[in-house]
């Protein structure tokens, strides 16, 4: 018998990052039996969904990629080191369990019209994120034990470190991986502000959350309120304010969606900095819309290994991706609204900078019309310079652009959209690479990448389902949604002791004495609502990286996601991945089936990691 010890691994966050990890080094351990290994995974949430995906959740919220779209398995398109281990499909999965999962009367309604086409909902979801963590636990070459429990810290041991648990145990291991997800994030200087206020002057302020986590039913009835924000937490605040509150929809003979109020619906003032909703959800099949990718955008392309200057290096050569992928879809499906042949506008797109006088020449010659044209500058701000002369004016306007973008979406006219889709995700996946290599500062991850790229990639690329706009449209047409316009600012009014928005696209002001911070939290690591996270940074053993006092503060890692500490060393043996952690925003989204996705490919890769890493090191 072998007196080895076993090498203890610790996963700290079983929701989908943690589980894809775990997925994976469970299956370099098949393929190399005999290794001692012990996994120990940390989450008081459902192993599987975790807190995010927690099945609990209002069954009317749902995810914004189709069922047949997510995947939590490699399959002969994914590059990764370990064996690749296929399952199946969200949609697969329903579909091979429809009838037990009918007996669950929180998913009886929807599955009644379920396709691998439809928006599942989280609770859905959770399900087969929990069946995904049970069939990797079931099926594991070594032990792996679940603890309900929250890790509260971390402390080094020799050997290895020691995890104290929140009901005072202590687990030892010799690795650790921090894979939490969205922790919580303590108010903001600006938010307590607006709290107070709020106490002070009787009135209600909600603010960044997780929308599951929140109680709508403080957002009083038959009221205006005020709503900061278009992005997916608006959209399901507006779920919660109307059809949870009673209103029906339903359609008309000529298929138009209307809404009917139950009376317990505030009026809602929304609005942002573009002021209009992210895009839709495309409605037609995506796959045939892949042009060759990456064409342009690669991390070879980039010589040399020093820093580069996102504005300067990176971004020309990604949007050029983008463009790229645009006029040769245009080309290859809608040669009719063409001059000339796809190979002569090529050889003369790749020898000239998008961007440039010469390339706005060579799409005048080959592109006659300007619908036909892609304007990036124009797509990342679609109301750029127009006023208007009231809300009310503003909100016509919006309900326009939404029945135009709805009519788009769902027009195989405008594939080259499609493959703008698709270059965008080949672009992600390339950042990941250099974000790997170390090629971008670490105040340019925090400005450029976690906040220019990814709201311009959310906006396009990462909307809401089309009957969710659809149903945007019906609730604006009767009167329970209004649109402030562009570039709204929301602010307390001393004086008058209410809530007031403004846009600068006219000269209404809006009052309400409730306002609702529709986002996330901004990310801070030392204000963060996870008690391990702030000890860690505390004692100089996690440091933040931020572009600015306003932007996100995240985890530092190196190019092995190791965690940074505050003397610029690394800690070998203690590595951190998601959205909280400073350049993985890029991988953090649900993988889609048969595209190589960087989620696979960083998971892999840290198994790999979490395997050999060696709790002796050096510190």
């Amino acid at each position: 018998m072998s007196t080895t010890p076993a090498h203890r691994i610790a996963i700290v966050g079983a929701g989908p990052r943690g589980t894809g990890v775990l997925e994976r080094l469970l299956a370099h351990l098949d393929a190399t039996p005999g290794r001692r290994v012990t996994v120990d995974v940390f989450d008081p949430f459902p192993a599987g969904a975790g807190r995010i995906w927690r099945g609990s959740q209002p069954p009317l919220l749902w995810m914004n990629s189709v069922a047949a779209d997510v995947t939590m398995f490699t399959d002969d398109t994914t590059v990764v080191a370990g064996p690749v281990s296929t399952g199946p499909t969200l949609a697969e999965w329903v579909e091979s369990n429809l009838e037990s999962l009918r007996d669950d009367p929180a998913l009886t309604a929807e599955l009644a019209d379920f396709t691998p086409r439809s928006f599942a909902s989280r609770t859905l979801q959770s399900r087969y994120l929990e069946w995904v963590f049970a069939r990797a636990v079931t099926d594991a070459p070594v032990d792996v034990t679940v603890h309900r429990n929250t890790v509260v810290d971390i402390v080094d041991d020799e050997p290895g470190q020691r995890l104290i648990l929140d009901d005072g145990s202590v687990v030892g291991v010799d690795v650790v991986l921090l894979s939490q997800g969205h922790p919580d994030a303590l108010p903001s200087s600006a938010e307590k502000y607006l709290h107070t206020f709020a106490d002070t002057h009787g009135l209600t302020y909600v603010g960044p959350g997780y929308t599951a986590d929140l109680d709508p039913d403080v957002v009083p009835e038959s009221e205006p309120i005020l709503v900061a924000g278009l992005g997916l937490a608006f959209v399901d605040w507006m779920v919660l304010l109307a059809e949870s509150r009673g209103g029906t929809f339903s359609r008309l003979p000529d298929g138009t969606l209307t809404y009917r109020p139950s009376g317990r619906e505030p009026t809602i003032y929304a609005g942002s900095r573009r002021g209009v909703p992210y895009h839709s959800k495309i409605g037609y099949d995506i796959a045939a819309a892949r042009p060759p990718l990456p064409k342009y955008f690669t991390a070879d392309g980039f010589p040399g290994d020093g820093f580069l200057d996102f504005r300067r290096d990176v971004w020309p050569t990604a949007a050029k991706e983008l463009a790229g992928a645009h006029y040769h879809e245009l080309f290859a499906s809608h040669a009719d609204r063409t001059t000339g042949t796809w190979q002569d506008f090529e050889i003369e797109f790749d020898a000239v900078a998008w961007g440039s006088k010469e390339s706005a020449a060579l799409v005048e010659r080959f592109v006659p019309k300007d619908d036909d044209r892609i304007d990036l500058a124009l797509i990342d701000r679609p109301l750029t310079g127009e006023t208007y002369d009231s809300v009310d004016d503003a909100t016509a306007r919006i309900i326009g652009y939404i029945e135009s973008d709805l009519a788009r979406r769902a027009d195989h006219h405008y594939s080259s959209d499609a493959a703008v889709f698709n270059a965008l995700l080949s672009v992600y996946m390339t950042t990941g690479e250099l974000l790997r290599r170390g090629r971008i500062p670490a105040e340019s991850v925090a400005q450029d990448i976690e906040g220019w790229l990814h709201s311009f990639f959310s906006f396009i690329a990462s909307g809401p389902p089309p009957q969710r706009l659809e149903q945007l449209r019906a609730l604006a047409s009767s009167g329970i949604v209004r649109f402030l316009g562009p570039d709204t600012t929301f602010s307390a009014d001393t004086n008058a002791g209410v809530f007031t928005a403004r846009s600068a696209s006219h000269d209404d002001t809006v009052t309400a004495r409730t306002l609702v911070d529709a986002r996330l939290p901004v990310a801070s690591i030392r204000s963060s609502g996870d008690a391990l996270l702030r000890s860690l940074h505390e004692r100089g053993q996690m440091v933040e990286v931020r572009a600015n006092e306003r932007s996100a503060a995240k985890i530092s890692v190196d190019g092995r996601s190791r965690i940074l500490h505050s003397d610029d060393s690394v800690h070998p043996a203690r590595f951190a991945v998601g959205p909280w952690v400073a350049g993985h925003t890029w991988s953090s989204a649900f993988p889609r089936p048969r595209t190589n996705a960087g989620f696979f490919r960083h998971n892999d890769a840290l198994a790999v990691e979490l395997l050999a890493s060696n709790a002796d090191e050096s510190r």
